[in-house]
């Protein structure tokens, strides 16, 4: 296993979850946030999205964690496993509100530098709607063979145990 995509909600533990199995399994971890933005939380055109996807994918071995459509399909295509996180809704809520707290005022380290966290109802709407409006079209771009869903740390745990 060289290369893995990791996808979800905003909040189900997809950066987190990135680290450890990087850290297990021994393979770099590229948090797209931190290449997707650039200070002042401007978001990058799909374009350049593609081609910073495209070099990061290009390599041998890899953990790619975020959702980014624009750039979706190379990832997917190179990837060995495609894992989704799918927490409660109520569960992703509370983990945003819990790392605005913890980061307030700071970049959390899996963002773009001068990205300070922050918290607006666009981004908790985001999330809400992610499941019905947003999580179909990525997934519509998986073939099932390369899809792992993962609905708790202990499922997580079990996938490192039999991969690491």
């Amino acid at each position: 296993m060289n290369r893995i995509v990791i996808i979800g909600s905003p909040g189900t533990g997809k950066s987190t979850a990135a680290r450890k199995l990087g850290a297990s399994l021994q393979l770099p971890v590229y948090h797209l946030d931190t290449y997707m933005w650039s200070a002042g939380w401007q978001l990058l055109n799909a374009e350049d999205q593609r081609r910073i996807s495209h070099t990061l994918a290009a390599k041998h071995r890899w953990i790619i964690d975020g959702n980014y459509r624009a750039s979706l399909q190379e990832r997917i295509q190179r990837a060995d496993w495609v894992l989704l996180f799918e927490r409660p809704l109520l569960l992703s809520l509370y983990r945003i509100v819990k790392r605005r707290i913890r980061y307030r005022k700071t970049t959390r380290p899996d963002m773009a530098s001068g990205c300070p966290e922050q918290l607006n109802v666009e981004f908790l709407l985001y999330t809400i709607r992610f499941r019905r409006e947003k999580l179909p079209k990525l997934l519509s771009e998986v073939p099932e063979r390369k899809l792992i869903r993962l609905s708790s740390n202990r499922a997580l745990e079990r996938f490192i145990a039999r991969n690491g």
